[in-house]
C-alpha cells in the first residue's frame, strides 16, 4: 500500500469540498483509512457546516474519523498526525503564495518542519479530483531520494499515469571562476556541455538501477538554481504532480534548504506538490 492512512486538514474555506473529494478519491485509490482534522471548536453551527460539506462529497459516515480540536492549527494538525499514525497529510494551497491556504504566517512552516509524514499540497487548478497523469520527481542521490521516487512511482502506477519524469538539477563547480579567469564564452560552454553529459550519464545509470516498470520513464538534467529550474520545467511541460524528498528535520539545516530550494517552488506552485518523508512507523 502506498499510503495506509490519509489525513486532511479540513476548514470551511471555498476549496473545502474539492479537498474532501480529493481525499475520498485517494482513499479509494490506496485502500487507506481517512482522518479528518479540524483545528477549531465544535458547536451546533460548526457541526452543521461540517455535515453539509461531507454530504456534498458523499463520504460515508463509517469511512472516516473526524477530530475537532481547538488550539494552534499547526500543533493540532501535527499532533493528530502523530497520534493516529497518518502517513500522508493533504492540504490546500493557492498558487503564487508561499503559505498554505487558510493558515497564516509561520503555521505552514511549522507544519513543514514538524510533520511526521508526507504532505500533498494541492492548488485550486490541480485539485487532484482527477488522476495525476504526468508525474515529475526531483532526484537526490541518497536513500531518501530513492525512497521518494519508488513511493511516487507506485502512486503513478495506481493512477495509470502516462509519464514519470526524473529531474536532476545541477550547477557547475567553478563556472564563475572560469568566466572570470578566461573571459572565454567558448570555454564556458565547453565546461557546461561536459558537466551536462556527466549528469545525464549518472542519471541514466541511477534510473536503470531503480528497475522501474509500468509507467513510461523519462530523465531530464537541468542546469540552474535548485528549485527554480525544476519548477519552471514542470510548468512548461504541463506536469500534474511534482514530487520532492523532504528536507532533513534539523532546524538550522532545514531553514537553509527551505529558504533556497523548496521555498522557490512554493512561491509559485507549478502544480500539485508531493513532499515525501520516509516512513519510520
Amino acid at each position: 500500500m502506498v499510503f495506509q492512512k490519509l489525513g486532511l486538514a479540513v476548514t470551511f474555506s471555498p476549496n473545502a469540498v474539492s479537498l474532501l473529494k480529493t481525499a475520498k478519491r485517494l482513499q479509494n485509490l490506496f485502500g487507506s483509512e481517512l482522518l479528518l482534522i479540524h483545528a477549531g471548536g465544535k458547536s451546533i453551527e460548526t457541526e452543521k457546516l461540517m455535515q453539509d460539506l461531507l454530504r456534498q462529497t458523499d463520504i460515508e459516515k463509517n469511512s472516516y474519523e473526524l477530530i475537532w480540536q481547538e488550539g494552534d492549527p499547526s500543533k493540532v494538525i501535527i499532533n493528530a498526525c502523530k497520534a493516529r499514525n497518518v502517513d500522508l497529510l493533504i492540504a490546500g494551497a493557492l498558487e503564487k503564495e508561499s503559505i498554505l491556504k487558510y493558515y497564516i504566517g509561520s503555521v505552514a512552516r511549522n507544519i513543514m518542519r514538524e510533520s511526521p509524514c508526507s504532505i500533498l499540497i494541492l492548488t485550486h487548478t490541480s485539485t487532484g479530483e482527477k488522476p495525476f497523469k504526468k508525474f515529475c520527481a526531483s532526484v537526490q542521490y541518497n536513500s531518501l531520494g530513492e525512497y521518494a521516487i519508488r513511493k511516487a512511482y507506485e502512486f503513478a502506477k495506481l493512477e495509470k499515469a502516462d509519464e514519470f519524469v526524473l529531474i536532476k538539477e545541477f550547477e557547475i563547480p567553478g563556472l564563475a571562476i572560469t568566466i572570470s579567469d578566461t573571459g572565454s564564452m567558448q570555454e564556458t560552454e565547453r565546461k557546461r556541455a561536459y558537466w551536462q553529459r556527466e549528469e545525464e550519464l549518472k542519471l541514466d545509470v541511477f534510473a536503470k538501477e531503480l528497475n522501474l516498470s509500468g509507467v513510461e520513464l523519462k530523465t531530464v538534467c537541468l542546469y540552474g538554481k535548485q528549485g527554480w529550474v525544476s519548477s519552471n520545467y514542470v510548468r512548461e511541460c504541463g506536469g500534474d504532480l511534482l514530487v520532492v524528498p523532504s528536507p532533513q528535520k534539523k532546524l538550522k539545516l532545514f531553514d537553509r534548504i527551505f529558504q533556497h530550494d523548496i521555498e522557490f517552488v512554493f512561491k509559485q506552485l507549478p502544480c500539485a506538490l508531493l513532499i515525501i518523508r520516509e516512513d519510520h512507523n
